[in-house]
C-alpha cells in the first residue's frame, strides 16, 4: 500500500508541477461536470452537497465515538490507528496542499461555495480511504459471514465513491485531486497502521516473556 500510494501520487505531483499529460482530462471533466450541475434539479445536487458531509462531519463524528470508546475501553492500538487515520491524515491533507498550493476549479456561476484551501490532494478522498478503509480493518472481519462481509465492503466502497464523485460534480476538484487524495490515503494507511501493528505486537510479545519469566525463574 506504501508503495503503490506514493508511486501513484508522486506520478500525479510530478505532472502537477511541469503541467504533465496526466492533467490534460482535468479541465475538460471539470467543466462537462459542471454543466451538468447546471441542468440538474435542485434535489439531485442537495445529494451531492451532502457528499461534503458525509466525507466530513460524519468522519469526524464517527472520530469522536470510536475514540471515546477505546479508550474508555483501553484498546490502545485501536485508539492509535484511528488518531493516524482521523488525525494524522488530516495534517497530512493540510501540508500537502499547501505545499503545492494547486487552485481548485472556479466558474461563473458556482453550484456551491468556494472552498479557500488549495485542492491537490483532496481531503476528502484522504479521508474516505483513511478513515472509511480503518473502519473496514477493524469491523468486517468481526463479521461471520462471508455475505455480510461482501455487503459491508460494497457498502463502504459505495460510500466512498458517492463522496468523491460529489466533490468533482460541485466543481470543487480536479479529477487528479481525488485520485492523489486516494493514493495519499493508501500510502498513509499501509505505512501507520503496520507500524502500529507491529510495535503492539512486540509489546505482547515482549510482556508475554516477561510473565513467562517470573513464573519459571532460571
Amino acid at each position: 500500500m506504501l508503495i503503490a500510494g506514493s508511486l501513484v501520487f508522486g506520478l500525479l505531483a510530478y505532472n502537477l508541477v511541469t503541467n504533465g499529460p496526466l492533467l490534460a482530462w482535468d479541465v475538460p471533466l471539470a467543466n462537462s461536470l459542471h454543466a451538468t450541475a447546471l441542468n440538474s434539479p435542485r434535489w439531485v445536487n442537495g445529494i451531492m452537497i451532502a457528499g461534503y458531509y458525509v466525507g466530513d462531519q460524519l468522519v469526524a463524528a464517527i472520530g469522536v465515538v470510536l475514540g471515546i470508546y477505546f479508550l474508555r475501553r483501553r484498546y490502545w492500538r485501536e485508539l492509535t490507528m484511528l488518531a493516524n487515520g482521523f488525525g494524522v491524515s488530516a495534517l497530512i491533507f493540510l501540508l500537502l496542499s499547501h505545499i503545492f498550493n494547486r487552485p481548485r476549479p472556479v466558474f461563473e456561476s458556482q453550484i456551491w461555495r468556494l472552498e479557500p484551501i488549495p485542492g491537490f490532494p483532496s481531503g476528502h478522498a484522504i479521508a474516505v480511504v483513511a478513515s472509511y478503509g480503518l473502519l473496514v480493518y477493524f469491523f468486517v472481519p468481526k463479521i461471520s459471514s462471508r455475505a455480510g462481509r461482501a455487503l459491508a465492503i460494497a457498502g463502504v466502497l459505495l460510500v466512498g465513491l458517492y463522496v468523491l464523485f460529489s466533490r468533482a460534480f460541485l466543481g470543487d476538484h480536479f479529477l487528479t485531486d481525488l485520485v492523489a487524495g486516494c493514493a495519499v490515503g493508501i500510502a498513509w494507511s499501509g505505512l501507520a497502521h503496520t507500524v502500529v501493528e507491529r510495535i503492539f505486537r512486540k509489546r505482547t510479545r515482549v510482556a508475554a516473556t516477561s510473565r513467562v519469566g517470573l513464573a519459571f525463574p532460571r
